[in-house]
């Protein structure tokens, strides 16, 4: 009892904030006077209707008017990061609408793991469903980027919905199956469907990033992705990392300067090339 009333009280307390930050962002519309401050980026905590109810996510809407394509940025499986939201803002940046939502605060995954998990593909359709109809977003250019359990999830949002126009997958797992020696590799993971079993469902182009020293997910399953779609005939590019670990893009001990640098250009590139 005590846990669901914890439960009901960081709802109230998220609903909140998100009304709040909507406020404040709503603020932020009022047309800007001749010859006044250019209008910023806004940016907001918002709300979208996941598999359990209402789940938090953060908003970024770039200056001007105008539908712009709407990108999804999905986390890795530590949750949302101050580097994902980063990420966002600069996509934002450069003109494009992004939402960075929450897949995983409120749900209970138990012990089979969060892979490919019904809650989890509940609260990605409800977060693609937010962004297509926020008026700022063009429904017909829609994209999606993920890192490392959110690479994988961005393919597999394209293969089951096929309005998503291009996906970047960064360091994914492909195939659960290919890592089964590993011992820390089991449950919902090894009874998940390969994602080179689904690319002929994928309509979207596909980019693949991944450094040639990842030791969390070698590179080999970059690799494998890349030749399943090009074997189908589907639309995907793969660029390799010489001397790049796993989140070489993101600070930290196993950053890659040059490696963060390219991928982040060719992101961008592939972006504007396919959500034009």
């Amino acid at each position: 009892m005590l846990a669901h009333a914890r439960s009901v009280y960081n709802r109230a307390m998220r609903r909140s904030l998100a009304v709040l930050g909507l406020l404040a962002w709503l603020a932020c519309q009022a047309p800007v006077e001749a010859g006044g401050v250019r209008e910023a980026d806004r940016e907001a905590d918002v709300e979208y209707t996941g598999s359990e109810g209402a789940m938090p996510a953060r908003l970024y809407i770039p200056e001007g008017v105008g539908r712009r394509p709407g990108v999804l940025v999905l986390h890795g499986i530590d949750g949302p990061q101050p580097a994902i939201e980063a990420f966002a803002r600069n996509l934002t940046a450069e003109g494009f609408v992004t939402l960075t939502p929450d897949l995983f605060s409120l749900h209970e995954f138990g012990s089979e793991g969060r892979v490919d998990h019904p809650l989890v593909l509940g609260d990605l359709a409800g977060a693609l469903a937010f962004l297509k109809q926020l008026p700022e977003v063009d429904p017909a250019r829609i994209g999606v980027v993920g890192f490392s359990f959110g690479g994988r999830l961005a393919v597999l949002a394209a293969a089951l919905h096929p309005e998503i126009r291009a996906a970047v997958d960064y360091y994914g797992v492909a195939s659960f199956q290919a890592l089964a020696s590993r011992p820390e590799i089991g449950g919902r993971a090894l009874r998940s469907t390969p994602l080179t079993e689904r690319v002929g469902a994928i309509g979207a182009a596909i980019l693949v990033q991944h450094g040639e020293a990842d030791q969390t997910v070698p590179v080999e399953q970059g690799r494998l992705l890349h030749a399943a779609l090009t074997g189908a005939g589907r639309r995907s590019l793969l660029y390799t990392y010489a001397g790049a670990d796993h989140v070489f893009n993101f600070a930290g001990s196993r950053h890659h300067a040059e490696a963060a640098r390219l991928s982040w250009e060719r992101t961008l590139a592939f972006f504007r090339e396919n959500l034009r």
